[in-house]
């Protein structure tokens, strides 16, 4: 290796070589570090001569040149001590510590006074300067203070062109709660299976994805795998894939852009590059990737080629690493950090402790939260701190209170399609930290977007959302059952911020209150926000929603709402009086009344919902229910009912005064889950002849049904799942000839099946696992056809004795898949 310009510093790097390569030679302690130290000889080697070939022109030689041969001496030393170490498990800790960070101190120098583009430039520039101006020397010190605070702010060298590819950035300091993370996403990336060649790192913003990257390029144990052979590329939402590929081959940036005829050559060269390169194991970090598509770019079977993704959107056809939320502890260091910084310009504070914990907890325990709201309130008196956490509590929002958080958040909404920024701005309907059943959403979209009652389009957009980590999608279903849609069992949760930023977007100042398409209120205290109780004119919102706490008044107010037809109501009080407004709300065709309370919420004025002539649908959760109104049971353009831990009673003992009434004539669904009170189908119902889906699930006492039942001839399907005291079915469901699918899962009192079962010649799937009480099966059962039985070995070998039915053994560890089966 030979150095031309300065005999001394030629010397000097030549020697360090030497030694270097024979240390490692004469010791296996050190190969790594060693290896790596070689390399970053030979690297900055060519970088030097020009180098000196500049300070030579410009009279600076002892400057600079001076100060790395002084950090080659002190290298040489360092090595050949190295050389000396056999046992001593201290030293050789010790000693590879400081070979990395001679490493390190090495590729800090090279950057900030070789290598960088920036500092070439200068240099020439200075030169030319050095003919025209007698003021060179403070010219060079104001771009070497330029180029400083570029290289301080941004933690690498930039161009025009973008960041280096090959250089990764600066390791973070001052970070919380990501040890246990880096700590798993290593092991995944030093795992030897070339399988599992990229890993995606997924989170929203403002998690620390990208920070956390940046970590695992400087850990020991990844550049002592790697070594030079680390790239970092940042690719962002709208990628310039040759501009990318460029600086990956081409990092010394004083040589001319590699020319690419296409995106295809660029695909080409970069493979070539890659194959190249994985002579050695290689990693390549692709930062911010907003499309999956973009990774098909990069050859992903390489052997020894590990690829790790950041981004926002989940790319569930690799393998995943996902953030657990910060401990409540780590969000504490973390705000603290911020918040409690002592300078001259700004003295450190006393605030009360419990201030303290009052205020993380507003932040949601969101890293950037947190760091943006600790350093607003860095050196601020208690006065501003309890002003802020007030506003906070009382319904001000994060995001409306911080740009910066608010940008970061909202880059994953601007990317969404027009449809799918709809849907999710309709979830901030629901109240903070509940679940939102995934068959409240379909009650919605059904109407508001004409998706099918099967729930396939509904699931859809809610997978979307999930995959850019807008949303959490989370099934809860333990036992295997009737699904009659993709929505069954489904449930979504969304953080608080997203919630919030939903909400922002959907309340936007520029956009008045009467013009809003959605109009969210959030009660806090006793009464609504003046905002809308101040409202004389009409407002043109059709999606409303109203949240209310404990001790709201139930002082509703004039609000005039005429074109509302989908109305989400949450409470939390034990008593409640639906807003008279709604009796002017002629075009209301879906309500969802959540309590969110511990027990059933007595709604006081329920028979007002009997003056909505328009519902087609009603949802109904931890509601007590005194009575049903004849006005009400006469809604003839009501499809479906929902009643959802509801306290019922006798609410459908009620004397009709009309014989000819026909209950609910229009009804298509009816839902009754965990309403424990609930002792029998209610006969009234049997005149809903309309109905073709029950399901009644969960309902414990509920005992008999009557004979009546067999009204209900348009029936396909029903659900009597885990009703643990039903005794038996009614004989007359063998009228109901359109019964496809019947489920008596867990019915554990139940002792026998109709001895006609065999009539129900529409009946395709049976659910009975867990029917312990039943001994024998009817002989009518061989007149059944095309039937699939999913059934416990209790029964399965009697189902097996009948060719026309086809029996599945159901065990507990393999319900899933049986299902997919069927």
């Amino acid at each position: 290796m030979e150095v031309l310009g300065d005999p001394l510093l030629s010397h000097s790097i030549s020697s360090l070589a030497a030694i270097v390569v024979n240390v490692a030679k004469q010791t296996a302690n050190f190969k790594p570090q060693l290896s790596q130290l070689q390399l970053t000889l030979e690297r900055i080697a060519s970088i030097i001569k020009d180098l000196v070939k500049w300070n030579q022109i410009l009279d600076r030689q002892k400057q600079e040149t001076d100060m790395f041969r002084e950090k080659i001496e002190a290298a040489e030393k360092l090595v050949q001590k190295c050389l000396k170490i056999k046992w001593n498990l201290y030293k050789k800790f010790s000693h590879s510590s400081k070979l990395k960070d001679l490493n390190s101190e090495l590729l800090r120098f090279f950057q900030l006074e070789a290598q960088a583009d920036q500092s070439r430039d200068t240099k020439q520039t200075l030169v030319e300067v050095n003919y025209v101006s007698l003021k060179m020397d403070r010219l060079s010190m104001k771009v070497e203070e330029i180029n400083q605070r570029t290289l301080q702010q941004m933690g690498y060298e930039l161009t025009e062109r973008g960041k280096l590819g090959w250089r990764v950035p600066t390791r973070p300091v001052g970070i919380v709660g990501l040890d246990g993370p880096l700590k798993k996403l290593k092991a995944k990336v030093l795992e030897d299976d070339d399988e599992s060649s990229v890993v995606v790192v997924e989170a929203g913003g403002g998690y620390g994805k990208t920070t956390l990257a940046k970590m695992l390029c400087h850990d020991s144990d990844i550049q002592g795998k790697f070594t030079e052979n680390i790239f970092f590329v940042t690719v962002s939402e709208t990628p310039n894939l040759k501009a990318i590929v460029n600086d990956l081959i081409n990092p010394n940036l004083s040589s001319h852009p590699v020319q690419f005829q296409s995106d295809e050559d660029a695909i080409n060269k970069l493979g070539n590059f890659l194959h190249e390169r994985v002579s050695r194991p290689m990693l390549l970090v692709l930062d911010d990737v907003w499309d999956d598509s973009f990774t098909n770019n990069f050859p992903l079977k390489i052997k020894g080629c590990k690829i790790v993704v950041t981004s926002r959107t989940n790319f569930s056809k690799y393998d995943v690493f996902r953030f657990d939320p910060l401990s409540d502890e780590d969000a504490k260091i973390l705000f603290r950090r911020s918040a409690f910084t002592k300078s001259k310009e700004r003295p450190k504070t006393t605030i009360n402790g419990h201030l303290v914990d009052e205020m993380v907890k507003c932040c949601k325990k969101h890293p950037l939260t947190l760091t943006v709201v600790g350093g607003f309130l860095n050196g601020r008196d208690e006065s501003a701190w309890s002003s802020m956490q007030k506003a906070l509590s009382h319904g001000s929002s994060v995001v409306d209170f911080n740009e910066q958080v608010r940008n970061c958040l909202e880059r994953s909404f601007k990317t969404l399609d027009e449809e799918l920024k709809e849907y999710y701005m309709d979830f901030g309907l629901f109240p903070e930290d509940q679940r939102i059943p995934a068959s409240a959403l379909l009650d919605m979209w059904v109407h508001l977007y004409n998706h099918a009652d099967d729930g396939h389009d509904t699931f859809n957009k809610i997978v979307g959302l999930s995959f850019r980590n807008l949303v959490n999608l989370m099934a809860t279903r333990k036992s295997l059952g009737a699904i009659l849609n993709y929505c069954d069992h489904q449930f979504v949760t969304q953080h608080d911020l997203l919630r919030e930023l939903a909400i922002h977007l959907s309340s936007k100042p520029e956009v008045p209150i009467t013009h809003r398409k959605r109009l969210i209120i959030n009660a806090r205290g006793k009464d609504l926000p003046m905002s809308i109780m101040q409202v004389q004119e009409p407002m043109q919102a059709c999606i409303m929603s109203i949240s209310t706490g404990e001790s709201f008044s139930l002082k509703w107010g004039d609000i005039k709402v005429p074109k509302v037809e989908v109305m989400v109501l949450n409470l939390k009080s034990e008593a409640y009086t639906l807003p008279h407004f709604m009796k002017e709300m002629p075009k209301l065709k879906i309500l969802n009344v959540t309590n969110d309370g511990v027990y059933p919420a007595y709604i006081k004025n329920f028979d007002l919902i009997g003056s909505l002539s328009n519902l087609l649908r009603i949802r109904l959760e931890r509601v007590a229910i005194s009575s049903l109104t004849t006005s009400i049971l006469a809604l003839e353009n009501l499809q479906k009912v929902s009643f959802i831990m509801c306290k019922i009673g006798n609410a459908f003992q009620t004397e009709l005064n009309n014989d000819n009434l026909k209950v609910w004539p229009g009804l298509v669904e009816l839902e009754m889950d965990y309403c424990h009170d609930l002792v029998g189908f209610p006969g009234l119902l049997c005149s809903s002849v309309h109905l073709k889906t029950l399901n009644i699930t969960n309902c414990n006492e509920m005992c008999q049904i009557s004979e009546e039942f067999g009204k209900l001839t348009n029936l396909e399907s029903i659900s009597f799942r885990s009703c643990t005291k039903l005794e038996k079915l009614p004989g007359s469901i063998t009228k109901l000839q359109k019964l496809s699918i019947l489920d008596i899962s867990d019915c554990l009192s139940l002792s026998e099946l109709p001895a006609e079962m065999g009539k129900l010649g529409g009946l395709r799937t049976v659910y009975m696992k867990g029917c312990t009480g039943i001994s024998e099966l009817p002989s009518s059962v061989e007149e059944l056809s095309n039937t699939d039985v999913l059934c416990s070995e209790e029964l399965y070998n009697q189902w097996m004795e009948f060719d026309n039915v086809e029996a599945h053994l159901v065990e507990e560890d393999r319900l899933e898949t049986l299902y997919r089966i069927i």
